[in-house]
């Protein structure tokens, strides 16, 4: 056999030395990945790490970026001296996982990092207040049997993110709020009145697993009811057999799971232009709880965000619902905290509209569906159906 590229068999993978990038021959048969999309990943592993680790400056800098350096450090000074900040909580157990700012060194910007297991724990304290967050990989098929043999008689979102937290805790009093997705489904309906323009077709793709977590609760109960009174249960599955109501939308009634909190109705206002003021951020963290697509008809999805000002923080989380052709939903809770005066509100608000008022309001003709899988945008253009507001006594 000759040497050199004639005597390379067909379809062969040859790395090229000035790229580092495999490259298929052109008589070849391209059976593996191509180098431009070999590329295009790499792009994509370097924007992530970029936002996740701002260079710091190197060289000649400007005027104006000296003066702002300048600036910055002397807010972060002042800031530590009026405020009890501590990184990570003062009261957090285990290794420190939270990156640094590069600009300023203290600024906490929470981030997915590599670690076994795969977890971030970041945290802060400020003053009376601590805040932690917890980010785990997505349930395991174990982990989600488990929960519907002991927990949830219906099938779970397709992605439940059931160890993820954010929570909220007064050092002093002890009292807490947190935000998680088994408490949340646990504010489920029963069953939900909405309908896909093929609602019988959905209805058979989620029979199978519906049918598998109904048969194992009727045993359970059935072998219970048997063991303490020798009599037998009747069940009356709906729509098809095993499969009993539930609502197929997950749109939760969450307000957050509270201890040794309570809230009353109150006349006070969320202060808006408090939290639009230019503070430097010490903490920012935002997670997915769980998602589904709802047998491809749309999306169900709940999400929190938290960020952390020198004076107070905000939380949102998130429940966002989309039915192709029926309706858009959101449901809101908004928790403020005020570390001057320990003033807690709760705010809680639901939105919906149908789905062809919403796309009547959609300006880019071209691409439609692009702002309407924009939670905020959608937020800002459906009405409000519901809306109060709580001060923690």
């Amino acid at each position: 056999m000759s040497s050199g590229k004639e005597g390379d068999p067909k379809g062969f993978h040859k790395p090229d030395s000035r790229s580092g990038e495999t490259r298929v021959s052109r008589s070849g048969i391209n059976n593996g990945i191509d180098a431009v999309h070999v590329n295009s990943a790499r792009e994509m592993v370097k924007l992530h790490t970029r936002g996740r680790h701002p260079v710091r400056p190197k060289g000649n800098q400007t005027a104006s970026q000296e003066a702002g350096n300048v600036n910055f450090a002397r807010l972060r000074e002042s800031v530590s001296s009026s405020y009890n900040i501590s990184v990570p909580a003062s009261s957090h157990q285990g290794a420190c996982t939270n990156p640094q700012c590069a600009h300023c060194g203290s600024v906490i910007i929470p981030s997915p990092s590599s670690s076994i297991p795969v977890q971030d724990l970041p945290s802060i304290s400020i003053n009376e207040w601590s805040i932690y967050t917890i980010k785990k990989p997505i349930l395991n098929t174990a982990e989600t049997e488990h929960l519907n043999d002991t927990r949830f008689p219906f099938p779970l979102p397709e992605m439940i993110f059931g160890n993820n937290v954010v929570k909220i805790v007064n050092d002093k009093t002890n009292s807490a709020i947190e935000f998680n997705a088994l408490d949340a489904l646990d504010t489920l309906e029963q069953e939900s009145q909405l309908k896909v323009s093929y609602h019988k077709e959905w209805l058979e793709s989620r029979k199978t697993k519906a049918t598998a977590v109904s048969s194992k609760l009727i045993e359970k109960s059935e072998r219970t009811a048997k063991e303490n009174s020798n009599t037998k249960q009747q069940h009356d599955p709906i729509e098809g057999e095993g499969l009993r109501p539930y609502d197929w939308t997950y749109s939760i009634n969450y307000k957050g799971t509270a201890h040794n909190f309570n809230f009353v109705p109150t006349d006070k206002e969320m202060p808006v232009q408090k939290l639009l003021r230019p503070d430097p951020i010490l903490f920012f963290d935002e997670s997915v709880l769980f998602e589904d697509e709802l047998g491809d008809n749309g999306i169900s999805l709940l999400t929190t965000k938290i960020r952390v000002m020198p004076t107070c923080l905000l939380l949102l989380s998130r429940f966002f619902l989309r039915i192709d052709n029926v309706i858009f939903r959101v449901r809101d809770t908004r928790i403020y905290i005020d570390f001057d005066s320990n003033l807690v509100l709760r705010e809680y608000k639901e939105q919906e509209g149908s789905y062809d008022d919403v796309l009547k309001k959609v300006t880019d003709k071209n691409d439609p569906k692009k702002a309407m899988r924009d939670t905020n945008w959608v937020s800002q253009n459906i009405p409000i159906v519901q809306y109060s507001i709580e001060a923690s006594e």
